[in-house]
């Protein structure tokens, strides 16, 4: 059957709610571990590895080099995108397709307040100044609720630009490392 846009872009409200009550029940942990590592070599292309260069002033060696602009302007302070992996699993989307390098299990990122920095791997990883806001690529990709649910800003994860360059592994500890570091 085919929907109309309106109808296929309609939101189920009774499910944000209880995809939002999910959400709050979530534990987190002080650190956490690397889920899945993501390059984009080209746009709207996602390619799953074990272990990535992460490389200052650019991001995942591999990933495409526009990936840090936004309708033709690059956008400073997105070298690496995260999203956690209980977020994406209460929504029911598949980690790989929503774009993002490093989808984190355990640690809230939500929580990381701008300038923190994270240990990943013998990577050092600081939280952007830019919030990490959902675009139409990540409704397409998902769903409407899914959508509204990251859009209230707490959910969509964090952008970070890269501190020091080295190397991340799937199941690397992340910590979050004290000022100065």
């Amino acid at each position: 059957m085919d929907l109309s846009k309106e109808e296929r872009s309609a939101i189920d409200r009774k499910e944000v709610e209880r995809l939002l009550s999910l959400l709050r029940g979530v534990s987190w942990r002080e650190d956490g571990t690397v889920a899945m590592l993501v390059v984009t070599p080209r746009p709207h292309e996602h390619v799953v590895r074990e272990e990535v260069r992460v490389i200052r002033g650019k991001g995942f060696d591999g990933d495409h080099d526009r990936k840090s602009y936004y309708r033709g302007s690059y956008v400073p302070g997105r070298e690496v995108s995260a999203i956690t992996l209980e977020v994406l699993n209460v929504l029911g989307v598949e980690p790989s397709v929503v774009g993002d390098n490093l989808i984190t299990h355990g640690i809230d990122l939500a929580s990381l307040e701008k300038g923190d920095v994270l240990q990943v791997g013998d990577v050092l990883l600081e939280r952007s100044h830019r919030e990490h806001r959902p675009c139409e690529t990540f409704r397409h990709r998902t769903s409407p609720e899914a959508f509204a649910i990251v859009s209230r800003g707490r959910y969509r994860g964090a952008l970070f630009t890269v501190r020091a360059t080295g190397t991340v592994r799937r199941g690397d500890p992340i910590r979050v490392v004290p000022p100065g570091t």
